[in-house]
């Protein structure tokens, strides 16, 4: 049984306390700062990390079985040999994420559209590893996964003024923000009274190959390892 609150959590984060192999099975962490925190083997299984920040914590071993990790931060998180089965991880951010053999069956999110900062094309381009062709990009990776992009902004948090139009976290195409009459910054954008922290970036939609129709109906399932490969290519952000 777990009996260590949300308010347990906060404090040992900050006090720089180890929750190594804890049981924090269904409790609710939505929207903390649990960055670098020490979580190694410990059970998640069906909490709620909605919109939490876990970027450079180790999660190594750790279950997120059925978790909910919607808008979670995990850049930098060490994910190696965690349970992800079943997890809800669409809109997770997971620039540089460790997840060597994570198991990720069944998890939601996996087949999303890939939010692309800015920042880590500049990245991917600087080491050789992206190939643009007019408003397409392929990822120089043994698969080679391709994508159209369109320009658009990630709402990360509110500077002033109330969410009311329950932005923060989600995903807008500059045409969106037209249709929301919002003035737009380079790192912030004004809805109505609200002023919003954004990141500039694009959505890429994964463009399919004829070699995805020809593998239709294939009745094997994937290995693990091909599971992994998707699982990091259409949610690095």
């Amino acid at each position: 049984m777990n009996d260590l609150t949300r308010e347990d959590i906060e404090k040992g984060i900050k006090n720089k306390v180890s929750f190594e192999g804890a049981n924090l099975k269904g409790i609710d962490l939505k929207s903390l700062d649990l960055s670098s925190g020490m979580f190694r083997n410990a059970n998640f299984r069906y909490a709620d990390l909605t919109n939490t920040n876990l970027s450079n914590a180790d999660l190594s071993g750790a279950s997120l079985r059925h978790a909910v990790l919607v808008n979670t931060n995990l850049s930098g998180a060490d994910l190696t040999n965690a349970d992800l089965t079943h997890a809800d991880i669409r809109g997770a951010v997971m620039v540089g994420t460790r997840i060597d053999h994570a198991q990720v069956r069944g998890a939601k999110g996996v087949s999303e559209k890939v939010f692309f900062t800015q920042e880590l094309l500049d990245e991917l381009n600087e080491s050789g590893k992206l190939q643009l062709e007019g408003e397409t990009i392929t990822i120089l990776t043994k698969a080679k996964p391709r994508f159209s992009l369109q320009q658009a902004v990630r709402f990360t948090a509110m500077d002033s003024g109330e969410d009311t139009e329950k932005l923060v976290g989600k995903v807008k195409t500059l045409d969106d923000l037209k249709d929301l009459k919002a003035e737009i910054f380079p790192d912030s954008v004004v809805v109505k009274d609200a002023v919003y922290r954004v990141e500039t970036g694009f959505i890429g939609l994964p463009i399919k190959e004829e070699q995805a129709s020809r593998e239709k109906g294939e009745s094997r399932a994937k290995k693990d390892e091909e599971l992994l490969a998707e699982f990091f290519l259409k949610n690095v952000k």
